[in-house]
């Protein structure tokens, strides 16, 4: 089922785009067929992420594309992080890749776009090491051609030839080893642009108003990115329970790179209720650190982490 929709997507356009685009059947293919395809074999706890496929708006796009979302990070392929099947025109090849939008970082960090999105893979693959057994985590050997770089970014990705494709069982099991990266990327702190510099002035106290909010599936809202910086930059750097420092080990990569843990755990809030927290209820921790103390009944407990610590 899958393996023969992007066999035959892939084939048809391996010549490169048609010249027609409205209403072209491939491209209303793309859009709904491939779009229902991976609905339905969506492995069991991914159900109500969104799945949208595009070949182009108002014309063909050079790298047709297919998404799938979590919507507690984005329901579009122009920001935020997202699991991604590029058609590349022109080609035989089908990348499927745990991606971030170009889009986003090319107006946010412009000439710089690449470095940035490549920098923040880094970053990202350090939250989820397990999953390069699956993946390789190199630059997509794909060719470009137009405006939109897509290759830059990948946190995780494979290549496929679809003259050679796997069977239906094996791309379905490289969906979900993706997917679970996705998952798991999102519970340990996702893409928080950590390794960038942050040139906001901090206040003695910094607060957040949080909430948990009705979504599409019931997900919490949590406090942005820009805040959590200013958290992290007036707590520093180092882990609060080990001393380790990013910077020391992974150079320029880990500089100003921290987790920021909370003390008062954003889960524990009910539908509809909300607070008010501070800097003082988070703590910085290393990746390692972070994912212990998530082990704990009270992980709001840092002196029972940190006396772990000391006794090793």
């Amino acid at each position: 089922m899958l393996r023969n929709f992007l066999e035959k997507t892939s084939l048809a356009l391996s010549d490169g785009v048609p010249d027609v685009y409205k209403e072209h059947p491939l491209a209303q293919s793309i859009r709904d067929e491939g779009k229902k395809i991976i609905e339905s074999i969506l492995p069991i706890g991914f159900n109500d992420y969104k799945v949208a496929g595009s070949a182009g708006i108002g014309q063909w796009a050079r790298i047709p594309w297919i998404s799938i979302y979590n919507l507690s990070i984005t329901d579009t392929a122009t920001k935020g992080y997202y699991v991604v099947y590029l058609i590349p025109s022109g080609s035989n090849k089908i990348i499927l890749g745990l991606a971030q939008s170009y889009e986003e970082a090319k107006k946010e960090y412009k000439s710089k776009s690449d470095l940035m999105l490549n920098k923040q893979a880094d970053i990202m693959r350090m939250k989820i090491p397990e999953f390069e057994q699956f993946f390789r985590s190199t630059i997509p050997e794909i060719e470009v051609r137009g405006t939109l770089d897509y290759r830059n970014g990948h946190v995780y990705h494979l290549e496929y030839e679809s003259r050679n494709l796997p069977s239906d069982e094996q791309l379905k099991l490289d969906l979900e080893n993706i997917l679970n990266a996705y998952e798991a990327l999102f519970n340990r702190g996702g893409r928080d642009s950590d390794n960038f510099s942050i040139s906001e002035e901090i206040s003695d106290t910094i607060s957040i108003h949080e909430s948990h909010k009705k979504k599409v599936h019931s997900s919490i809202e949590r406090p942005s990115s820009s805040v959590i910086k200013k958290i992290k930059k007036k707590l520093g750097y180092e882990c609060m329970a080990c001393g380790f420092k990013f910077e020391e080990i992974y150079g320029k990569t880990g500089t100003e790179y921290i987790e920021a843990h909370h003390l008062t755990p954003i889960a524990d809030l009910k539908e509809g209720e909300s607070r008010t927290i501070t800097d003082k209820d988070f703590a910085v921790l290393c990746s390692n650190c972070h994912r212990m103390i998530h082990r704990f009944e009270d992980s709001s407990d840092l002196d029972k982490l940190k006396d772990l610590v000391k006794r090793k």
